[in-house]
C-alpha cells in the first residue's frame, strides 16, 4: 500500500485509524532528512507510540563513530578506519526471518486497500518523461531478489580475482558496459544490505586470496562510502560550498560559461572519452567510477574550472545510484579533496590519454559516440587531428557532424593550476600560521582547523623527518610567502 502526504501527518492518521502502538523504521544517516524523522518521533511521543529506529544503511552507527571523535566526524578515511578498529567488525546481517509462527496472527488488509488511492505511482504521476529513446529502456530491475542474484555474481567475480592474488578487479580492469558487477543501485535503495555484501566479500577473501592478507583491503570502497556518510551525518550543508566546513571556497568560474556547461552535460565537448561517459549517463543512468572521475575532473579543476556543485546536481538527476552524501562527497573530494595532489603540476588530467588507457580499443567510445564508429583507432580519441579526407570518408567531419574541442585542455589545465596555487597559498598565510606548528591542533575541531589539518599533510611532505623544529619553521615561512 502506498500513501501520499507528509510522513508525520500520514502516520498520525494511520495510528489513530489502526490503533498502532509500535512503529519501526530505518535510521536515516543523511542529515537533510533528520527533520522529517524527528517530526515523526515527536508525533509518536504525543500518542504514546513506541519508536524502534534501526541502523542498517551504514556499516556502523554514526553516533558511535562520533562518540569516539569528540562528537566530530572523522576528517580522513584513515581516521574512520581507526575508529572502526576500536568498535570492531560491523554487525553480521540478521538471518532470513521465519514468519510461519506469526502467520496465524496476521490481519488481512484487503478491506483497507483502495486500488486508486493506494496504488504505487508511476513516472507520469511525477510528470517525469524520457528525454530520449534510450531512457525508455529499463536496464536495472529492482528488488531484493534481483539484488541477491547479482550479489552472487559479484562475489564469484571477486573470488576469481582473489585466487589470482588480485584485489578490486573492477578498478584495475573496469567493466564499462555491463552493470552485472555493479551493486551500487541496490545498495542505494536498500535492496541489498551493505553488511551482507561486506561479510560475503570478506569471507570469500579470507578463504581464497592468494597473497598477504589485509582484512580491510577488499572492502576499501565500502569504507569510502561509509566515510562520506559519516562526514555528512551532522552537516546539512555538505552538498554545497557556502557554509560547508568540509569544503574549500575556491573561486570557481561559471560566468559566461553556461554554454560550455550544457555541452559538458549533454556529451558535446568534442572530447570523445568525456562525451561517451556523459552520453551513457544520460541514456542509461549509470557509468563506471572511472568515468565519473573523468567527467568530474573535466568540469572542475581539470579543464572547465566550474564548481563541483553543478556537476553534483547533474549526477543527482541522472544517476540511478546517486545519493546525497556519497555523490556530494565524491564531487567535493575530486575537485579539491587533497591539496597535495591538486597542486602537483605533474599529476595532470588529459581526457585524450586517459581515454586511451581505459578504452584502448575504443569500443566504449564507438558505442556512445557513434559518429566516430568508422574512424581508425589512431584518430578516435583526437578526431580533430584526422585529415579532412579521412573525416569525410568516415562520414564525420569535425565541426559539422561532431563538435570541435570546446577548449584547449592543456592550456586550461595550466591556467587552473595557477589559480589553485594562488588560492591555496593565500589560504595558507591566512589560516595555517596559527596551527601548523602546534601538533596538538592537528585534531580538527572546526572548519579552520580542518583546513589546517588538511594542509599540514600537504606541507609535511616538504619536511624531512629528521629536521629540527627551527629549520622546519624557517622553511615553512618561506613556503607561506
Amino acid at each position: 500500500m502506498c500513501f501520499h502526504g507528509e510522513p508525520h501527518t500520514v502516520l498520525e492518521n494511520l495510528i489513530k485509524e489502526w490503533e498502532v502502538r509500535v512503529i519501526s523504521f530505518e535510521k536515516d544517516s543523511e542529515s537533510i532528512w533528520r527533520q522529517r524523522d524527528n517530526l515523526v518521533k515527536e508525533m509518536c511521543a504525543r500518542h504514546n507510540v513506541q519508536v524502534i529506529e534501526c541502523v542498517s544503511n551504514t556499516l556502523y552507527d554514526p553516533e558511535e563513530v562520533f562518540s569516539l571523535n569528540n562528537n566530530q566526524p572523522p576528517n580522513t578515511c584513515e581516521e574512520l578506519r581507526k575508529s572502526c578498529y576500536k568498535i570492531g567488525d560491523p554487525e553480521q546481517p540478521v538471518p532470513k526471518p521465519d514468519l510461519k509462527f506469526i502467520a496465524t496472527h496476521l490481519v488481512s488488509t484487503d478491506n483497507l486497500y483502495d486500488p486508486v488511492k493506494h496504488k504505487i505511482p508511476d513516472l507520469e504521476f511525477f510528470d517525469i518523461k524520457p528525454e530520449n529513446e534510450k531512457q525508455k529502456e529499463c536496464l536495472f530491475v529492482g528488488g531484493e531478489t534481483k539484488a541477491l542474484d547479482l550479489c552472487k555474481i559479484r562475489i564469484q567475480y571477486e573470488k576469481e580475482s582473489f585466487k589470482s592474488g588480485k584485489l578490486n578487479p573492477n578498478l584495475s580492469k573496469p567493466v564499462l558496459f555491463t552493470k552485472e558487477v555493479s551493486l551500487s543501485p541496490y545498495l542505494r535503495f536498500g535492496c541489498l544490505s551493505v553488511r551482507k555484501f561486506y561479510w560475503d566479500l570478506k569471507k570469500v577473501y579470507v578463504k581464497n586470496f592468494n597473497g598477504v592478507k589485509n582484512l580491510y583491503c577488499p572492502v576499501e570502497q565500502l569504507f569510502w562510502r561509509e566515510y562520506f556518510y559519516q562526514l555528512s551525518y551532522k552537516n546539512e550543508k555538505f552538498a554545497q560550498v557556502d557554509g560547508n566546513p568540509m569544503c574549500f571556497k575556491i573561486p570557481w568560474d561559471y560566468h559566461g560559461k553556461q554554454d560550455l556547461f550544457l555541452k559538458w552535460e549533454t556529451g558535446q565537448t568534442g572530447f570523445p572519452w568525456i562525451d561517451a561517459c556523459m552520453r551513457q549517463l544520460l541514456q542509461e543512468g549509470w557509468i563506471h567510477h572511472v568515468c565519473r572521475n573523468s567527467v568530474a575532473l573535466f568540469l572542475t579543476r581539470g579543464v572547465l574550472f566550474m564548481s563541483w556543485e553543478r556537476g553534483m546536481r547533474t549526477f543527482l538527476k541522472y544517476l540511478i545510484d546517486a545519493d546525497w552524501s556519497v555523490c556530494s562527497g565524491n564531487w567535493n573530494w575530486i575537485a579539491t579533496g587533497d591539496p597535495e595532489e591538486v597542486l602537483n603540476p605533474t599529476v595532470t588530467f588529459c581526457p585524450v590519454k586517459y581515454g586511451r588507457k581505459i578504452d584502448p580499443k575504443a569500443d566504449y567510445i564507438k558505442k556512445y559516440v557513434p559518429e566516430l564508429k568508422d574512424y581508425p583507432l589512431e584518430y578516435v580519441f583526437e578526431p580533430w587531428k584526422a585529415p579532412l579526407d579521412l573525416q569525410e570518408k568516415a562520414g564525420c567531419v569535425v565541426g559539422k557532424d561532431y563538435p570541435e574541442p570546446i577548449v584547449d585542455n592543456e592550456e586550461a589545465f595550466r591556467e587552473n593550476i595557477a589559480k589553485l596555487q594562488q588560492f591555496f597559498h593565500s589560504e595558507k598565510k591566512e589560516i595555517f600560521e596559527t596551527f601548523l606548528n602546534d601538533k596538538s591542533a592537528l585534531k580538527p575541531a572546526n572548519s579552520n582547523e580542518y583546513k589546517a589539518y588538511t594542509f599540514a599533510k600537504f606541507l609535511e611532505s616538504e619536511k624531512s623527518s629528521n629536521e629540527s623544529k627551527s629549520i622546519f619553521n624557517a622553511r615553512l615561512s618561506i613556503n607561506i610567502l
